[in-house]
């Protein structure tokens, strides 16, 4: 991830976006840039796996938590 992060700030440098608040201009630039394009696709990807995985580790610590519990003897 951190790899893709820095080939986007280049690209970003070499087209000079990057600086402003929101993404309009990059989908923008990224029309015209497959380079680009493709990062952005990957990073989607990358991103959306990592939400995965985040969700999959909440819920098996919400399980976990759960059998715990029931082993608690008060």
């Amino acid at each position: 991830m951190t790899i893709e992060m820095k080939h986007r700030h280049k690209v970003e440098r070499e087209e000079n976006i990057g600086n402003e608040i929101g993404g309009s201009k990059n989908q923008e630039v990224a029309k015209k840039n497959p380079k680009l394009a493709a990062m952005n696709k990957k990073f989607g990807m990358i991103h959306g796996l990592s939400s995965l995985i985040n969700l999959m580790s909440f819920g098996v610590l919400a399980m976990h938590t759960w059998y715990l519990a029931g082993k608690l003897s008060l």
